[in-house]
């Protein structure tokens, strides 16, 4: 329990009115007159109205002085972090040359009347590479593999690309020489209509190619199928990933795309023959690349130097997002412009040592200060830039904050136009924008920081410094390695993190997923601070993704389709990393979910007459394949909940 914070005068508004009246017999006894419109009880409303404002000013001193306590334990705002998405480039026609767009590149929302333009920057160039087709290779099972790469260079009857009877695991396969990593592929295909019995719209279809991160073939994107599950003549569209990889596949190395028929769900209509096809075109429609919402500001010129030591230095715009690796301060010499390193502070700092320190809150560069020692002699801690000297930022980014959480299909607007370009679109939302943090929630961080003494010891110590390392953590949780257990060695620790969500209610798997950047950054904050001998581990947590079935009676003169929305906003609300669970402060680590839990979340929702049936199904996240309807969903430790797609019927 907290100390309770005293109050150094508790007098109201109307305790001073009273005992000011109380006091007038006493001292003006021919006043006898105490009504509310006497001038003179005026006078006295007025004169206690400005003494409790007195008082209300003096009670904020325990707050100030906590306040500062916390700025000299080094408790800093945390800046705004800014958020991410991929923005997709279309060409308007094949180019035969490889075509770059380069990096920060800038893309807008549309700007109305009342709202300005959200701008976001591209975080790499984007190199669009006209492809070639070396390889075409049919397999039955992964394994064997036939030859019709002949197809690709001179004209061939169209190939049957699965067996007689096409099963799962049938799949032919594309190679090409150049690495389309980010590529928007299209596939042009000649096709008989004979792999009927299918949904064209639903085809039991897999595309995937070669990952050279994770070594294995992962799914890819369809942006468009214009040949109905290879059914007629027409363009397939994959929207290739960052990380597509060369490997081997039948003794011939290349960058690999295949096509494989996937085991078919629920009701979902299989193939009564194989598909005949003949690859007649490849070409690259365009591309896709990360982005974030922040614009770069380059080479600002800060000011000159005064020579004196602790000099301060303000940028010209704010919100400032925090400084990367290669965003530094450089000081004007004669040859040119010397890099300065930043630093968290100058603690380490010698008077010889290029160092700066950045307050991305305030947009303030601070060179190091000379402080008086207790033996009477001054120490310089970091250099100073010479007197006269300019002082510029080779470059730093504005931006962040929750507004640049857009929706899908927002951003279209490019800043300056491309060569051969003819549009850019955001096909998911962005994600991962928060506002500078206030002075209420550092309030509460405070004691957490003093507790952990900057260490990273304990458990505790890890999460708390985990969430200090970047905004952009929401939640951790720290696993202690322990026998018989599916955890980290002895000396391991596993740092699970939540990345922030905000305004997202239905998270896909890419949006919860740790990315590097961020692992990096809070692996970088506690290698300074972890002890000797301890080895991090950062990952994603282990996800439970949830289907639930809900069939429920509404009650009578209720809005039907009103009610069952307010059910499905419920379940995805309750069963959410960061704002389910009982409380609202996101689903607990390692709970176990169970049936029960569902039936109070409905039954609480107003309408709700009763509940008929409610199901549970665990979700294969990799397929979206439904397992079993279960009563009870374990959780591992560590783990947490999240929603795939839920179903909510109304009876009658």
């Amino acid at each position: 329990m907290t100390l309770p914070t005293p109050k150094l005068d508790d007098r109201s508004f109307q305790d001073i009115v009273n005992e000011a009246r109380e006091l007038i017999p006493r001292y003006c006894p021919e006043w006898t007159d105490h009504n509310l419109s006497d001038p003179g009880i005026t006078l006295v409303e007025l004169f206690a109205w400005m003494t409790e404002m007195l008082l209300y000013r003096v009670n904020q001193v325990p707050e100030k002085n906590f306040i500062t306590f916390l700025d000299l334990i080094g408790v800093r705002l945390m800046p705004p972090a800014a958020a991410s998405v991929d923005l997709t480039f279309r060409l308007s026609a094949p180019q035969q040359e490889p075509m770059v767009i380069a990096r920060g590149t800038e893309v807008a929302t549309v700007r109305t009347g009342s709202t300005e333009a959200i701008v976001f920057s591209t975080d790499h160039d984007l190199t669009i590479v006209p492809p070639t087709a070396i390889y075409f290779l049919v397999s039955p099972n992964g394994s064997n593999f036939h030859d019709y790469s002949d197809s690709l260079v001179r004209p061939s009857p169209l190939s049957p690309i699965f067996e007689e009877s096409p099963k799962p695991g049938n799949a032919f396969y594309l190679g090409f020489q150049e690495d389309l990593s980010g590529n928007t592929l299209a596939l042009s295909f000649r096709c008989a209509t004979e792999g009927i019995g299918i949904d064209p719209d639903e085809p039991p279809l897999a595309w995937e190619c070669w990952s050279s991160a994770k070594q294995t073939w992962v799914s890819v994107p369809m942006v468009e199928d214009g040949t109905g599950g290879l059914n007629r003549r027409g363009t397939v569209e994959l929207a290739l990933p960052y990380d597509f990889g060369a490997t081997e596949v039948g003794m011939k190395r290349a960058y690999w795309v295949r096509c494989q028929v996937a085991e078919p769900g629920p009701e979902q209509p299989m193939y009564t023959g194989s598909p005949k096809v003949l690859l007649t075109d490849s070409y690259s429609i365009g591309g896709t690349v990360p982005a974030t919402h922040a614009s770069p500001i380059r080479g600002e010129v800060l000011g000159r130097s005064d020579g004196k030591p602790g000099q301060k230095f303000q940028v010209a715009q704010t919100p400032m997002l925090p400084l990367r690796k290669n965003e530094v301060v450089e000081v004007e010499v004669k040859a040119g412009w010397a890099q300065w390193e930043k630093v968290s502070d100058f603690s380490a700092s010698g008077s010889g040592d290029k160092h700066f320190t950045c307050d991305p809150i305030h947009g303030e560069i601070q060179f190091g200060p000379s402080i008086r020692q207790p033996d009477g002699t001054t120490r310089q801690y970091g250099a100073i830039p010479a007197k006269g000297a300019r002082i510029r930022l080779s470059q730093y980014r504005i931006g962040g904050g929750t507004v640049g959480n857009v929706g899908p299909g927002t951003l279209t607007v490019l800043k300056s136009s491309i060569p051969f370009v003819a549009s850019v679109v955001n096909r998911e939302a962005a994600f991962g924008g928060r506002d500078a943090e206030t002075i209420e929630h550092a309030k509460m961080r405070g004691p957490k920081q003093l507790r952990t003494r900057n260490r990273a010891v304990t458990t505790e110590d890890f999460e708390v410094l985990a969430l200090e390392a970047s905004s952009s953590v929401v939640r951790a949780r720290c696993v202690q390695p322990g026998p018989g257990r599916n955890d980290p060695p002895a000396g391991t620790v596993r740092l699970y993190l939540v990345p922030s969500l905000e305004g997202v209610m239905k998270p896909t798997p890419r949006q919860l997923r740790v990315s590097d950047a961020l692992a990096a950054d809070v692996r970088a904050y506690l290698d300074d601070r972890r002890l000797l001998g301890t080895a991090l581990d950062i990952k994603t947590p282990p996800y439970v993704w949830i289907s639930a079935q809900v069939k429920i009676k509404v009650q009578n003169r209720l809005e039907s389709a009103t009610v069952r929305q307010r059910v499905e906003d419920a379940l995805y609300r309750f069963l959410h990393p960061l704002m389910g669970g009982s409380e609202g402060k996101g689903w607990l680590f390692g709970r176990d979910l169970y049936i029960a839990d569902i039936y109070a979340v409905v039954h609480d929702v107003p309408g709700v007459e009763f509940i008929s049936e409610a199901k549970l199904f665990p979700i294969e996240i990799a397929t979206g394949k439904l397992q079993a309807d279960t009563i009870h969903v374990q959780v591992p430790e560590g783990g947490l909940i999240a929603s795939y797609r839920h179903l909510v019927v109304v009876e009658g």
